[in-house]
């Protein structure tokens, strides 16, 4: 089980490596460029299988449904509708797209520490 669990971890950042790294030819142009690098490779290409169906639903939320934005927290195709001239903006992406290491830093908003923790619940 243990080394089960040691190869998916590895096969994870070896995936979040290539996401920093390596830029495939479809994601050269301008609508990604603040995108590489920083969201993983998952993300980009749901991103550009939403942004084939821009023609289709334009800025038109009845005929897009947003189900992208309401259950990946990922642009949608009317939102994406927006940026057909621009780049898409990093703050678009949800941070759990953006996380491309394993640690819990910057997860956590608050700065919560286990000596606080411990006198709340000895309160």
């Amino acid at each position: 089980m243990n080394n089960m669990i040691t190869l998916q971890h590895t096969q994870i950042k070896t995936s979040f490596e290539i996401s920093t790294h390596v830029v495939e030819h479809v994601f050269k142009v301008t609508l990604y460029k603040k995108l590489i690098g920083m969201v993983s490779r998952y993300t980009l290409n749901e991103i550009t299988a939403k942004y084939e169906s821009v023609p289709y639903a334009g800025k038109n939320p009845s005929r897009c449904g947003c189900v992208m934005k309401t259950t990946h927290d990922l642009p949608c195709a009317c939102e994406l509708s927006k940026y057909v001239a621009g780049s898409i903006p990093l703050e678009t992406i949800h941070i759990f797209w953006r996380r491309l290491i394993f640690s819990d830093q910057g997860l956590c908003e608050a700065d919560v520490t286990i000596t606080k923790a411990m006198e709340t619940i000895s309160k």
